[in-house]
């Protein structure tokens, strides 16, 4: 029985002697990892910048007594590296070295101390977990990585000595031996079952508490019996489930509100309407996950809904697509009520039309209002998530915020389109006011001329011509009254040209085909160009192109345009006119030429009365102008492109009378072009 006993406290004794050892052990890598990563959090700006002078300031405290009781400090040697293993300092209780392969330290024991590789090796610098070894010394030696964020930085190497934990352990050894001989001899079966029965399951937990500590989320502690230590374990899995659940919808908020704040960033710097639309869908796809979103507005005039933008696998079937908001619709509940709307099976629900919803495979969807200053201006909806599953109500909060950054960004760029227009039509009020008031100008001017000057003109032309038919004059005297006549009568349709376009006479308006006066024009010109040996090619649709115009004023300016560009090119050229539509139910006609062009810095005073490039007073640089009004009259608008050497070409715009087909259609219609 004694020798039972014996083996029973040598075996308890045995027991808490490893047991204190790894305690020991343990505590000292505690305090050598409590070290380093304190002094890894205050010297890595230091190691980033290579400040000695800093580092060394931190390493001094190390080793500082703790208290007068234990002399020296328990930390031996400390050393600081650059992020390619090369030291930057290292420190004792007595000096500090540098760039050495080994350093001896004398121990307050009298012994010495050699610090073997102080240049790290390339394992310890691989290593992605600290590195402990043990020397003969009793000198614990630990490395950590410094760390930057993710960036590596830098090294922290200390070692600790354990000769001061070695003793206090030593103390309690005996302590403890003496202890066991009068209290475990009696009772050392019962504490060793006790002992190994409580240490076990605790050790178990404190496993799971590490494991939870690292987020792994699996069940931690395995639950047997009903004891203290069972129901303990129960909670804790209760705790780390908990976690689980609550970390999982953190991660999920912390997504969809940044996911909110980048898209309220990024629609608030849109300011075109197309831009923006497709940025709101790309935007609801990534936040809710849908597969089609559609932005919507509001007609008050017929009380439709119609879509500005749809995107997604139901763009074809959508985009043209106009909804009545009709009493009991859906639509028509979020427009009178204005709240967020979720339908969780569309084909089932009783105000949507379920065989139209399932032709279309709309599944689920949700809608939200978007205001404008208090008014309901539209309607932002997504169809169908992706993955199969419906909306949620977790989706439709995230989806009402969304819908409220994007009615905010619709309205901005509202406001920034009607600013746009208003600048336009702001630009070409201002355009036409300085035009009237030169027309108002020139109509003075032109009726003071006429007053003036016809009555003294009309006898010298009369006199000049009455000399020609009844004077028989030698050929120099007759020659110089022809020069004579002809200046006169230039004189006289300068002074025509000028009440013409001072006066604003009613235009004759009505329905035509403008192929007409364009044919018109070429056949009336086709003499000059064959003259001037200049090709002339048409390109005409093969369908009529009808206009609101007056017949003659059109055809005016067409022939002005046209012995333009024939006297541009005096030495032979292409002339082309062409007639075309476009898809803004406009009509286009172009004029262009391989003439000698007009400078730049002439395009912009083309139009303007009394200016004219041509040479030896040719012109009278009302022509353009008159054209000009016509165009402007006629509700369209007249434009020159022209470069130096290459041509010119002038193109005249005017609305359509009726919907035609547009450009690309008219071009599969056309005729063969004539030259």
């Amino acid at each position: 029985m004694a020798v039972a006993l014996l083996l029973v406290s040598f075996l308890v004794g045995l027991f808490f002697y490893r047991e204190g050892t790894a305690m020991l052990d343990a505590e000292i890598r505690g305090r050598a990892l409590y070290v380093a990563r304190e002094l890894s959090s205050m010297t890595v700006d230091d190691i980033i910048t290579d400040n000695r002078h800093e580092i060394y300031k931190k390493l001094t405290p190390l080793f500082v007594a703790a208290d007068d009781a234990h002399p020296g400090s328990d930390i031996l040697y400390a050393m600081i590296y650059r992020r390619d293993g090369k030291l930057i300092i290292g420190s004792t209780a007595t000096a500090a070295f540098f760039n050495t392969d080994s350093y001896f330290y004398s121990l307050p024991t009298g012994d010495k101390l050699t610090i073997d590789h102080v240049i790290l090796s390339p394992a310890m610098m691989r290593a992605t977990e600290p590195v402990f070894f043990f020397n003969q010394a009793g000198v614990y030696d630990l490395t950590i990585s410094v760390m930057a964020g993710e960036d590596r930085v830098g090294y922290v190497r200390v070692g600790v000595s354990s000769q001061r934990y070695a003793k206090k352990f030593t103390g309690l050894v005996k302590k403890g031996s003496v202890a066991l001989i009068g209290i475990l001899l009696v009772g050392m079966a019962f504490s060793q079952i006790i002992t190994i029965g409580i240490t076990k399951p605790i050790r178990k937990l404190s496993d799971a508490a590490d494991r939870l500590s690292q987020q792994n989320w699996e069940t931690p502690f395995p639950v047997e019996g009903k004891d203290e230590i069972s129901k303990l374990g129960h909670a804790f899995n209760q705790m780390a489930l908990t976690l689980k659940q609550r970390e999982a919808s953190l991660s999920n908020w912390n997504r969809d509100l940044f996911i909110l704040h980048t898209a309220g960033l990024d629609l608030m710097e849109s300011l075109e309407i197309e831009t923006l639309v497709a940025k709101i869908a790309a935007r609801a796809e990534d936040l809710v996950r849908s597969d089609t979103t559609a932005v919507s507005v509001i007609n008050g005039k017929n009380f439709t809904l119609q879509y500005l933008g749809v995107h997604g696998s139901k763009k074809q079937l959508l985009r043209e697509q106009e909804l009545p908001l009709e009493a009991g619709g859906v639509y028509n509940w979020l427009a009178c009520y204005g709240t967020p709307l979720l339908i969780p099976d569309a084909q089932a629900d009783f105000r949507l039309d379920g065989e139209h919803m399932k032709a279309l495979g709309v599944k689920t969807l949700m809608t939200v209002p978007l205001w404008s200053s208090n008014t309901l201006t539209g309607m932002l909806t997504v169809i169908n998530k992706k993955g199969g599953t419906g909306f949620d109500k977790h989706d439709l909060r995230l989806f009402t915020v969304f819908g409220n950054l994007a009615g905010a960004a619709l309205q901005n760029a509202s406001l920034y389109t009607d600013l746009r227009e208003k600048m336009l039509e702001l630009k070409s009020a201002q355009q036409q006011l300085v035009h009237s008031s030169k027309m108002a100008a020139i109509g003075e001017l032109a009726a003071n001329i006429a007053h003036e000057i016809n009555n003294p003109l009309t006898s010298v032309l009369g006199y000049t011509t009455y000399l020609l038919k009844t004077v028989d004059l030698a050929d120099s005297p007759r020659r110089m009254l022809g020069m004579m006549e002809q200046e006169t009568l230039r004189v006289r349709k300068i002074i025509r040209n000028l009440l013409d376009f001072s006066r604003q006479k009613p235009s004759w308006m009505q329905p035509a085909d403008l192929l007409l006066p364009i044919k018109e024009t070429v056949a009336l010109v086709q003499g000059m160009a064959e003259s001037s040996a200049v090709r002339v090619i048409e390109e005409y649709p093969a369908i009529p192109v009808i206009v609101y115009m007056d017949h003659d004023e059109i055809k005016q300016v067409f022939i002005n345009i046209a012995q333009n560009a024939l006297q541009a090119m005096p030495s032979g050229g292409e002339f082309r006119v062409r007639l075309s539509t476009v898809r803004d139910h406009q009509a286009v006609v172009e004029f262009g030429d391989t003439g000698v062009g007009i400078a730049p810095e002439n395009l912009d005073k083309i139009f303007e009365p009394f200016f004219s490039t041509k040479e030896n007073g040719d012109g009278t640089g009302l022509g353009l102008s008159i054209s000009y009004r016509i165009i402007q009259n006629h509700g369209g608008k007249i434009e020159a492109a022209s470069q130096v050497g290459q041509g010119t070409v002038f193109r005249v715009t005017l609305p359509l009378h009726q919907k035609m087909p547009f450009k690309d259609e008219a071009d599969r219609r056309r005729g063969e072009t004539t030259t």
